[in-house]
């Protein structure tokens, strides 16, 4: 569940990473990490940090 809310932030600010994260892990390698998001006064996201490591196992 956490890694479904995590790719689908990212896909939001940058497909070109999903795209490279994809297809490590189709090579085998497994993702872990976290995300940080922060938001404006609306309610909107205004930035995130994003930390990922892919593991081969």
């Amino acid at each position: 569940m956490e890694k479904n809310i995590y790719i689908t932030i990212v896909e939001h600010y940058d497909k070109q990473l999903v795209k490279s994260v994809n297809e490590k892990i189709q090579e085998g390698y497994q993702p872990y990490g976290n995300i940080t998001v922060s938001f404006n006064e609306a309610g909107i996201i205004k930035s995130y940090i994003q930390v990922m490591m892919l593991q081969n196992e």
